[in-house]
């Protein structure tokens, strides 16, 4: 039976079969380095805030995963997988440092691609709320936010990727949301709001922002 074309498969069928070895897992391994590299590079200019750390750390992220690629459990999604890596190694480099960088603004870091995230007509207000997030909230508050919404992660994935609890990973995810309807209010605007329609937090409006798969997307659910 014919193998289906690389681009048709699933990221985690690609990296099983990277890990058999030769010709063959180098191309999948290619394949998924060409879906996750714009990707993986804007999360970690999001920790690093320096162009130059977050191509340097992509590269090496990419490096450790093909280095490890036999370890990888194809029980988990291999996007997870490759965060906690990536996530790690900005760890390890923020410690190596000894300080913090100056959170400095996306504009700054240089002509970024940005896939979707001003592509619709509310991107004025997407943007500004991603600003007040940069404005207002921690650097891990940040890294939630941007796995829940930019990359629809599911909370226990969050957890594996930064190292926390999900008890913990919703509290981060409350209290960032809490702090942007805050300070959109002080600004004397809200974000639109609405409410999840299964039903889990029909009491709870969610603070609209947008993601990289579509022009808005909900922030002030309690998940």
């Amino acid at each position: 039976m014919a193998m289906a074309p690389l681009s048709q498969q699933s990221p985690e069928e690609l990296a099983v079969r990277a890990q058999t070895g030769g010709g063959p897992a180098l191309a999948c391994f290619g394949e998924l380095v060409t879906r996750y590299e714009v990707r993986l590079f804007n999360f970690l200019l999001r920790r690093t805030r320096c162009r130059a750390d977050a191509e340097e750390l992509t590269q090496e992220a990419f490096l450790r995963a093909w280095e490890r690629i036999q370890s990888y459990d194809p029980a988990w999604k291999f996007s997870t997988w490759l965060y906690t890596i990536a996530s790690r190694l900005a760890v390890s480099k923020h410690r190596k440092l000894g300080r913090e960088r100056t959170w400095d603004t996306f504009e700054r870091c240089g002509d970024v691609e940005r896939d979707t995230l001003e592509a619709s007509d509310d991107r004025r207000l997407g943007k500004r709320l991603w600003t007040l997030a940069e404005e207002s909230l921690s650097p891990d508050q940040q890294t939630a936010l941007w796995l829940r919404y930019a990359e629809d992660m599911a909370i226990g994935e969050i957890a594996r990727v930064m190292g926390k609890s999900q008890v913990g990973v919703r509290v981060c995810l409350f209290r960032a949301r809490q702090t942007l309807a805050k300070n959109a209010s002080a600004e004397g605007w809200m974000p639109e709001i609405e409410l999840k329609p299964d039903g889990d937090a029909a009491e709870v409006g969610e603070v609209v922002v947008p993601t990289r798969r579509r022009a808005n997307a909900r922030v002030g659910e309690v998940v």
